[in-house]
């Protein structure tokens, strides 16, 4: 099945951070979530990016939404220019996804308004609004599509789950009632299953800076979508966990909006550190391809990654960059050649980066 996304521009694909499409808008009370506490001895949690002064938790969850988890390139309408509309940050966008724009009552898939609005997550206690993005279980008893990667995000501590509620609890709220979704993107019979933590690639165990290997690790496979992303799927669409990281995940010219020029298929690289993948990459160009969207040797890697000047990873701390640039250095090599590659055309001006 090929997807149509219904906004123009370069879209970030990767599908970072969707509460997608939760259409159940019973109001139910609010209430806090009596669990603050952080998983404790997890020897992959983060420590915070760097700053001046210590950061409340609104403040880490702001970080953990806009950047790692650029959770606006899915959530915020776009312009006409291909811009985001600022004015609804976080609104959430009808038919984000359109499987046949031919059909008005098949295909379409729309993302959540995450706003302190009633049409929103206002009415939602902190305890849903976390179930929705770590264990994809919607309010009303049925689970989200799991286009939202919250297989992924259902391993990120529960501190960091709480400052991004309490982010979200500061937005400033828009009236947006999202469109329902439609088939094929109907709740699905059971939650895709959390990525097991066992399953996730640790650190060679002779990498020379494991520490910082470890705290990358967290950040690209239990709470960012570098994971996501770069980690192909099965002919049904399912998650391929015995090649995390190892790329292959298809995203096509027409559902990024992207112009003729691309190739018709674009696939997310391997970056493992094999002749297939990122081996030559040092933990610099590993930072400068995260937060400038540019290969080692300086050219544009194509869409749809968050990165460069105007994408979500610009605003990666560069202490946090460079973390995940040790982890991935860290892994074990896995030969996997990608089918294409994409060149962005010359001239082409990118507003994100690329993959």
């Amino acid at each position: 099945m090929r997807l149509k996304l219904a906004t123009a521009g370069v879209l970030f694909l990767c599908l970072a951070a969707w509460a997608c499409g939760d259409d159940d808008d019973e109001p139910k009370d609010a209430g806090a979530d009596a669990s603050k506490t952080k998983d404790a001895g997890d020897e992959t949690d983060s420590g915070k990016p760097d700053s001046g002064k210590p950061q409340t938790p609104a403040e880490r969850g702001k970080y953990l939404v806009e950047a790692i988890g650029a959770c606006g390139d899915c959530h915020t309408p776009r312009l006409q220019t291909g811009g985001f509309d600022t004015a609804k940050a976080l609104a959430g966008v009808d038919c984000f996804i359109d499987a046949d724009p031919t059909k008005d009552d098949f295909g379409c898939l729309s993302s959540r308004n995450l706003t302190n609005h009633e049409t929103g997550l206002k009415n939602r206690s902190d305890q849903e609004v976390k179930d929705m993005f770590m264990k994809g279980e919607r309010p009303d008893g049925k689970y989200l599509h799991p286009v939202m990667p919250y297989y992924v995000l259902g391993n990120m501590s529960d501190e960091d789950a709480d400052a991004i509620v309490a982010f979200l609890r500061t937005v400033e709220p828009v009236d947006h009632m999202v469109k329902a979704n439609q088939a094929p993107f109907l709740p699905p019979d059971a939650p895709a299953p959390i990525v097991p933590k066992d399953k996730l690639p640790k650190p060679s165990a002779s990498y020379s800076d494991k520490t910082a290997a470890m705290r990358g690790m967290y950040l690209a496979a239990n709470i960012g979508v570098c994971m996501e992303c770069h980690t192909g799927r099965d002919e049904m669409g399912g998650f391929l966990v015995d090649k995390l990281f190892q790329g292959g995940n298809r995203f096509g010219r027409d559902e990024l909006g992207l112009p003729p020029a691309f190739p018709e298929a674009i696939y997310s690289s391997n970056i493992t550190p094999h002749e297939t993948g990122i081996k030559g990459y040092t933990v610099d160009t590993i930072v400068a391809a995260i937060k400038k969207g540019v290969d080692k040797d300086k050219k544009p890697l194509c869409p749809p990654m968050p990165a460069g000047p105007m994408g979500a990873f610009a605003d990666i701390t560069d202490s946090d960059a460079r973390d995940i640039a040790h982890y991935l250095l860290s892994l074990a090599p896995k030969d996997n050649m990608i089918p294409a590659t994409c060149d962005v055309p010359m001239g082409m001006p990118t507003e994100d980066g690329g993959i």
